[in-house]
């Protein structure tokens, strides 16, 4: 029976000579290991993006937290509980720094604004407070202000 199979009389030219193939593995490995390194600098960089901004974001709640804390401080301050309805609030009771206790806030600060106008038309007073609250240091420092409009009887 003969084979459907034929081989070549000629079997040399269908081996891989050394001569023609030296290098090129070499060649292909530094190709793959180049690649391989750009690509873990990418996924590196943005790694550190990620962890920046996942702690600008911590930071940015911490500081609208402390600016709302300076705001709760000063309406405290201006309507105290247990006070004649006859004590009017001023302005020149609100603390400008107020101090913030807690874990959470330890690397925060607070400044509070107060303005107030008489309106005797409406015999009303009207309180405009800004607070803003700060937290980090150094390179991240992140800022947020919340303000708020108060109005109390002449």
């Amino acid at each position: 029976m003969t084979s459907s199979f034929l081989i070549s009389p000629n079997i040399k030219a269908y081996q891989a000579l050394p001569t023609r193939q030296s290098g090129s593995a070499l060649v292909v490995a530094i190709f793959v290991i180049v690649v391989m390194a750009l690509i873990s600098v990418g996924l590196t960089a943005m790694i550190q993006d990620t962890s920046r901004n996942a702690a600008w974001d911590v930071l940015g709640t911490r500081a609208e937290l402390a600016a709302y804390s300076g705001l709760e401080q000063a309406l405290s301050e201006l309507f105290p509980l247990n006070v004649p309805a006859a004590t009017l609030g001023q302005c020149s009771n609100v603390t400008s720094a107020p101090i913030l206790n807690g874990q959470g806030l330890s690397s925060c600060g607070v400044t509070v604004t107060c303005q107030q106008k008489d309106i005797t038309e409406l015999s009303a007073r009207f309180f405009d407070l800004q607070a803003t609250g700060q937290c980090g240091s150094g390179e991240v420092l992140v800022q947020r202000s919340q303000s708020i409009q108060a109005r109390s009887a002449l």
